[in-house]
């Protein structure tokens, strides 16, 4: 994703900034609230028709339904740990489009925290401008690789 260039006049900066800021925001708060297990706040960082790929067949549609859906995967773990880093982010207008790295560890036993499974990688986002704020369209997990036990999905 090539960086795209930042407006000249002041006013469009300052625009520019806040968006990025608010962008970055949403990308952390993404994993804060599956780390905290707020999946109602997870969804609600989704547009209406938002989809979440989390690989090529597993794949949800739509805000409606999408706590539960994240919750019935991530849901069975004691504790996860996302890391979200190197927001790279292109605005145009009321859209926006992002790279974000991604390590993330998954604690299968919480009286066992040797016993994890973990991934990196990357996520691909689109994003709308909203009444409400930035949000997400569509988010894909481009898993790099995978240690540990297996991650269920």
């Amino acid at each position: 994703m090539p960086p795209k260039t930042p407006p000249t006049t002041p006013a469009d900066q300052l625009r520019w900034l806040v968006d990025r800021a608010a962008i970055s925001d949403l990308l952390i708060d993404f994993a804060r609230a599956l780390d905290d297990k707020d999946w109602e706040g997870y969804a609600a960082n989704y547009a209406e028709d938002g989809v979440l790929a989390i690989s090529p067949t597993v794949a949800h549609t739509g805000r409606a339904g999408l706590a539960e859906f994240v919750a019935g995967s991530l849901g069975r773990y004691a504790g996860t740990h996302h890391l979200s880093t190197n927001h790279a982010i292109a605005i145009d207008g009321d859209e926006a489009t992002t790279r974000s790295y991604l390590v993330a560890a998954h604690v299968l036993d919480a009286s066992d925290p040797s016993r994890h499974a973990d991934g990196a990688g990357w996520y691909r986002c689109r994003l709308r401008r909203t009444p409400q704020g930035w949000r997400f369209t569509h988010v894909a997990l481009e898993i790099v690789h995978v240690s540990g036990e297996p991650i269920a999905h």
